[in-house]
């Protein structure tokens, strides 16, 4: 059975290339442990939160800024939030 985080971070990545406008090699860079504010500045983070929001239809909320590092953990909790609908 596939691992339905898998298909959250494909999700995010794509999101990201769409709304941040990121070339391949940029993308190829946000791995699951990367420190997503060593390549992403304050206005690409809230395009990107702004961009995942509409797209799984969830909203973040105010605490989750302080436990997202890495795109492991924004795709924790957007399957936190798609199971709490």
């Amino acid at each position: 059975m596939p691992d339905p985080t898998d298909s959250i971070r494909a999700q995010i990545l794509e999101v990201a290339q769409r709304e941040l406008g990121l070339a391949p090699d940029d993308l190829a860079r946000l791995t699951d442990d990367t420190d997503l504010s060593e390549h992403l500045d304050s206005v690409q983070r809230l395009t990107l939160v702004v961009g995942i929001e509409d797209h799984f239809e969830i909203c973040f909320e105010p605490e989750d800024d302080e436990q997202v590092v890495t795109l492991a953990d924004v795709a924790r909790i957007v399957r936190s939030r798609r199971a709490a609908e």
